[in-house]
C-alpha cells in the first residue's frame, strides 16, 4: 500500500497476511478472520512476528553504524548511509538483506529466535578448521547474523566462462574431506534426494500434465537411494552446490549456506553438487561449458563414491529444482519456464536412468 510522508513524498509499504498459527498477544500485529473462520495474522513489514531481528535490519542507519564503522582509522562511518536490498525474504522463517555501502557490501541473515546462535558456532566451528566460510560481524540486535563477503568469483561464473576448468574436481572432494569432526555433533537432516517424494509434489503442481512421469521417476530414485551404498557417515555441507562456491586460483576461497553442516554422506554432497551442476544449461545456454566440465566432475568423483549412488542421488536432487522453474517466469515471457522446468525433469530421468544401468 501507499503512503504520504511526513515531506509529503509517497512511500511504499507492505502488509503481510499468514493463515499460520500465531498467539494473539504478539506486538505490531493485528489477527482477523478469515474464510472458514480461518485466523489471518497481518503485520506491516518489516515487523515480521517470528524474525525480532528485521526492524534493525531494515535500518539502513542503524546497519551502517554497526557494520561500517572503521575503528583502526578514523573511528567514523563512511559518508551517506548502506543502501539495504532485501535478496530474499521467507515470512515467520528467515531473510538474507545486503548492504552496500563505499564500495563495500556486507550481508545480514536474520532467523528466527535462538538460529543466529546455532549458524554462528557453524561458522567458527569451520573457520577453526581453515574452511572459508565468511566472517562473522558482531551487531546489537537479536537473531541477525552479519557477515563479510567470502573471497573470490563465484564458481557459477567460472563454469559459465570455462567450465570452471582451472578447479580440480579433487580440491571440491578434498574440501568436504576436511569438515571438521565436531559438526558430527551438530543435528542430522535428510539429504535432498531422500524427499524426492516430496520435491515431487511441487514438481507435479507447475507440470501436472506430467504428473505420470514425475511420480515414476520419483519412485525410481526412491528405490536407488534405498538400495545403493551411501559409504559411512562422514560430515556433510548438506547444500553443496556451485551457488554456495566462491573460487580463487584454483582453490575454494569461500563455502556460503552453513546452515545444513552436519552429519551426512559424502555421496549426498556430490550428488547435490552434480545435480545442480547437470541443470545448469537448461537455465541458460551460456552454460555450453557445463556438458564437458559435467564428465570431468563424474569421472573424478566415481572414483570416490559408488557411481550409480552418485547418479541416482543426482537425479533426486534435480528432481527438486523443477519446481523452481516457474520463478524464472516474467510478466515479458510467462510461459518460457515450462520449456525450462521440462529440461530438467529430462536431466533428472537421464540421470536416473545412468545409474539403473549401473547398478544393473
Amino acid at each position: 500500500m501507499q503512503a504520504e510522508a511526513e515531506n509529503g513524498e509517497l512511500t511504499t509499504d507492505f502488509l503481510c497476511v499468514s493463515t499460520a498459527s500465531l498467539p494473539a498477544d504478539i506486538p505490531a500485529t493485528v489477527q482477523l478472520s478469515g474464510p472458514d473462520d480461518t485466523t489471518l495474522t497481518v503485520w506491516l513489514h518489516p515487523n515480521d512476528p517470528l524474525l525480532p531481528g528485521l526492524p534493525w535490519a531494515c535500518d539502513a542507519r542503524k546497519v551502517g553504524e554497526a557494520l561500517f564503522l572503521d575503528s583502526q582509522l578514523t573511528g567514523s562511518l563512511p559518508e551517506g548511509v548502506p543502501v539495504l536490498a532485501t535478496v530474499s525474504y521467507r515470512p515467520l522463517r528467515r531473510a538474507v538483506l545486503t548492504a552496500d555501502l563505499a564500495g563495500q557490501r556486507r550481508y545480514l541473515k536474520v532467523l528466527r529466535a535462538g538460529q543466529a546462535a546455532q549458524l554462528a558456532a557453524r561458522h567458527q566451528m569451520l573457520r577453526a578448521a581453515a574452511i572459508p566460510a565468511p566472517s562473522l560481524i558482531d551487531v546489537p540486535a537479536p537473531d541477525v547474523l552479519a557477515m563479510h563477503p567470502a573471497a573470490g568469483t563465484p564458481l557459477a561464473e567460472q563454469l559459465m566462462r570455462d567450465g570452471a576448468e582451472s578447479l580440480s574436481p579433487k580440491t571440491l572432494v578434498e574440501l568436504l574431506r576436511r569438515l571438521p569432526a565436531e559438526a558430527m555433533q551438530l543435528p542430522e537432516r535428510p539429504a535432498w534426494s531422500a524427499r524426492v517424494r516430496d520435491y515431487a509434489k511441487g514438481a507435479t503442481a507447475v507440470l501436472p500434465g506430467e504428473a505420470t512421469r514425475i511420480s515414476e521417476l520419483a519412485e525410481r530414485v526412491h528405490s536407488l537411494v534405498s538400495s545403493s551404498p551411501a559409504g559411512p557417515k562422514v560430515p556433510s555441507h548438506g547444500d553443496f552446490y556451485e551457488g554456495n562456491l566462491l573460487v580463487s586460483g584454483g582453490n575454494v576461497s569461500g563455502l556460503l549456506d552453513v546452515d545444513a553442516l552436519g552429519p551426512g554422506y559424502l555421496v549426498d554432497d556430490l550428488a547435490c553438487f552434480i545435480g545442480h551442476l547437470a541443470v545448469l544449461p537448461a537455465l541458460d545456454s551460456r552454460y555450453q561449458h557445463v556438458p564437458a566440465a559435467l564428465n570431468r566432475f563424474l569421472a573424478v568423483f566415481d572414483d570416490e563414491v559408488n557411481p550409480a549412488a552418485l547418479r541416482g542421488r543426482a537425479a533426486g536432487v534435480a528432481l527438486t529444482l523443477v519446481a523452481g522453474a516457474k520463478h524464472r517466469a516474467t510478466t515479458a515471457d510467462p510461459t518460457s519456464w515450462r520449456a525450462d522446468a521440462l529440461k530438467r525433469l529430462s536431466i533428472a530421468e537421464t540421470l536416473a536412468n545412468e545409474a539403473l544401468t549401473l547398478e544393473s
